[in-house]
């Protein structure tokens, strides 16, 4: 039997903490020999009593079974009773031809990883270059203003999640959260991310990852075609089925399962759908800005200090703040150590993100502070929220002089509802293609500024210094899709046999770990009904 044990231990002790089977035995008071085996399942940090700091461990334990009672009976140990894994069984029938699926990012490219492994040969169509070239494209727009609307920080190999902090992060308690972390190990991540307590990727971990898992697919038979986009669907609706798909290029494929894994920002693809006759529906979303700070400040508030200590064991600090205003102001997509980058994916506007890399050491720390906006706020159908987002990135592009730089603005002078002739903080803004200075008051709608006005007020309560040293990147509106794909238990689209839709594009995930597992779910769905492929 195993069982579940919990320590904690103060993070300056790096000796003892780099060998946990000794300090288990100490901390246990057995000998070497009781203990059968041992692995770390949760490892976080417990900053409530800061300045001083400690590392809480979560174990799972073997032991021999003597010892075992007694360590019960004194309430050091807790039993654990595993769950039985769900076995696929699938009834052996055949595809009469191999998925599609549109879209590489977590929810498109785990389910094609879980499709191929059981030999159903995914097509992966991305609209974007694969990861090596997509990182050249966004490097050359981010230093030339050269715009490619196919491969950039949006669009692309790995999705938009490529270019991020790459937290995975979830609140969702299905098993299949194991699953995800599973495969993004088998990819390469590092095995931590199964037991540390909010794990990322960083943006180069998860370009990695992507390649790593993509090799995997094709040596299992799927393919990828890069640099095409899906255009159209060939539906037989008087026999509810489909027959195949249209690439922009007039590319005919013949399937009987599509699977749109589209993305948050795949406006002309939604745009289409919604022509098409597929059942949409306006969801809510949020919009606001990026805010930056040094990260040293981040790091005191945080961990009530910021020494070799902390930097070594800890790295610069993350924050998760809220504010329950008349619609909600809140903190997303946090990247201690990151930069402000452009996540636009078409001409002609301005959208902001936030990317770290793996080890988070930049000097400075960024999060987009954004309010909910919903249907009631746009009131124009289906692709209320798609307009609504365009009015605000278009209007941004244009106040910028129309050459991709960001709006900026002091956060002092967005709370005095004045526009900033200079930079006033100890620092410059890290959005590289550069920022025009302004107001936001003259961007954003007036009702949302006023209430990121308040959450700010607020923040600063929480983060002394939160206004006065921070400077405000933008506009950010690409938090989820504005729009529901309306589908099935099974993620079929309600009235299109064969078509399906998943993760971000489809309305239902948010974030890679969410996403993933609305990719998984579905192609477990497919598998207990098929384990090949008849052409």
């Amino acid at each position: 039997m195993k069982y579940q044990y919990e320590m904690k231990i103060e993070i300056e002790k790096e000796k003892e903490i780099e060998e946990l089977d000794k300090l288990l035995l100490t901390k246990l008071k057995i000998q070497r020999n009781e203990l059968l085996s041992w692995k770390m399942t949760k490892k976080s940090l417990d900053a409530r009593k800061k300045p001083n700091l400690y590392f809480s461990f979560q174990f799972e334990l073997e032991l021999k079974d003597k010892i075992a009672q007694i360590l019960l009976k004194k309430g050091t140990l807790k039993p654990i009773i595993e769950k039985q894994k769900e076995v696929i069984n699938s009834k052996g029938l055949k595809l009469e031809y191999r998925p599609v699926i549109i879209g590489s990012g977590p929810s498109g490219l785990l389910c094609a990883y879980k499709l191929a492994s059981k030999g159903l040969k995914p097509i992966i169509i991305e609209r974007g270059e694969s990861v090596e070239v997509r990182v050249d494209a966004v490097n050359k727009f981010i230093k030339t203003g050269e715009f490619n609307e196919n491969t950039n920080i949006a669009f692309g190999e790995g999705g938009a999640g490529t270019f991020s902090d790459g937290k995975l992060t979830t609140r969702s308690k299905s098993p299949l959260v194991k699953d995800v972390l599973e495969i993004l190990i088998a990819g390469g991540a590092d095995k931590d991310i199964s037991y540390i307590n909010n794990p990322h990727l960083g943006t180069d971990g998860i370009r990695n990852i992507v390649m790593k898992l993509r090799n995997k697919i094709i040596d299992k038979g799927g393919t990828y075609i890069f640099n095409k986009a899906f255009s159209s669907l060939d539906y037989d609706k008087e026999n509810s089925k489909l027959k195949g798909i249209y690439l922009d290029d007039k590319t005919y494929i013949k399937t009987n399962t599509l699977i749109l894994a589209i993305g948050h920002s795949a406006k002309d693809t939604i745009k289409y759908l919604y022509t098409a006759g597929i059942p949409l529906e306006a969801k809510p979303f949020s919009v606001g800005f990026r805010i930056e700070h040094e990260a040293s400040l981040i790091n005191k508030n945080q961990y009530g200090r910021d020494d070799i200590i902390t930097q070594k064991l800890l790295g610069n600090s993350e924050y998760h703040l809220t504010y329950k205003g008349d619609r909600g102001v809140y903190s997303f997509c946090m990247c201690p150590g990151g930069v402000v980058v452009p996540s636009n994916s078409h001409n002609g506007e301005i959208v902001t993100n936030g990317m770290s890399y793996k080890n988070r050491a930049g000097k400075l720390s960024n999060a987009a502070i954004v309010a909910t906006v919903g249907p009631d706020d746009f009131e124009q159908g289906a692709l209320g929220g798609i307009a609504y987002q365009e009015k605000i990135e278009q209007k941004a592009y244009k106040y910028a002089s129309e050459n991709y730089l960001a709006v900026g603005q002091n956060a002092k002078d967005f709370i005095n509802k004045v526009k900033s002739p200079e930079i006033k903080v100890d620092f410059k803004p890290s959005y590289i293609p550069g920022i025009i200075m302004g107001d936001f008051w003259e961007v954003l709608p007036e009702n949302i500024c006023e209430e990121l006005r308040a959450g700010l007020i607020d923040f600063d309560r929480k983060i002394p210094g939160f206004i006065e040293k921070g400077f405000i990147t933008g506009p950010e509106t690409r938090t989820s899709s504005p729009v529901r794909i309306l589908r099935d238990e099974n993620a079929m689209i309600l009235g299109y046999n064969g078509v399906y839709a998943i993760g971000e594009g489809a309305g239902y995930a948010g974030g890679i770990v969410s996403s993933g597992i609305d990719g998984l779910k579905m192609a477990y769905g497919i598998l207990k009904e098929y384990d090949g492929v008849n052409n």
